[in-house]
C-alpha cells in the first residue's frame, strides 16, 4: 500500500505517536488508586472507586458502596475501619484486609462525634455502623426503664460483641 498524498501520511504519523506517547504516558502514572505490592493489587481506601472495590475477593457493589458512604462520612483512621462497616466482620475483614491499605501521603480523618445512646433517636441509631433496626428497638425499649451505663449494660440488651466492638468511638454513655 503506498501513500501518494502528504497529508494522509502526516495523519497516520500522529496517530501512531500519540498511541505510543500514550501507552507510554499511561505505564508511567499507572493507577493512583491501586499500587502492587509482592505481587497483588492493593487498594487505597482514601481514593477507590465503587469499581475498584469490587475487585475485592468477598466485596459485591453494595458493600463498595457503604465502604463509600462510610469514608466520606467518618474517614479511616485505619484499615480495620471497615470492621464498623454494616456487612463486614471478622471473617470478611480477615479476607479483604490484604488488597486494602490507607495511603500515608493523604490523611483524612473527619471528626467523629460521639453521640450519647441515651439521647438520640431510634433514626439516629439505625444510622450507626452495626446497629439494625432490631437492635435499635432494643435500645429504645431499655431506655424507657434505665439508662445505658456501659457495654455491659448492652451485652444485657442482646448486642453482639462485634456490634459492640462498632460502636466504640462512635458512641458515648453519660
Amino acid at each position: 500500500m503506498v501513500f501518494r498524498n502528504s497529508k494522509t501520511i502526516f495523519i497516520i504519523s500522529l496517530i501512531f505517536f500519540l498511541t505510543i506517547f500514550g501507552g507510554i504516558f499511561y505505564i508511567q502514572t499507572g493507577n493512583k488508586r491501586t499500587e502492587e505490592l509482592n505481587g497483588e493489587i492493593k487498594i487505597d481506601l482514601y481514593t477507590a472507586s465503587e469499581t475498584q472495590l469490587t475487585k475485592i475477593p468477598g466485596i459485591g457493589p453494595k458493600t463498595a458502596k457503604k465502604i463509600i458512604q462510610y469514608r466520606e462520612k467518618y474517614g479511616f483512621s485505619s484499615v480495620k475501619d471497615l470492621m464498623k462497616i454494616k456487612g463486614i466482620g471478622e471473617k470478611t475483614y480477615e479476607k479483604i484486609r490484604k488488597y486494602v491499605y490507607l495511603s500515608k501521603s493523604k490523611i483524612i480523618l473527619k471528626k467523629k462525634e460521639k453521640k450519647n445512646i441515651n439521647n438520640i433517636t431510634y433514626e439516629e441509631l439505625i444510622e450507626i455502623p452495626g446497629i439494625g433496626p432490631v437492635s435499635a428497638g432494643k435500645i429504645i425499649e431499655y431506655r424507657k426503664y434505665t439508662k445505658i451505663r456501659n457495654e455491659e449494660d448492652l451485652k444485657n440488651i442482646g448486642l453482639t460483641n462485634s456490634q459492640i466492638n462498632k460502636l466504640k468511638g462512635v458512641v458515648e454513655f453519660e
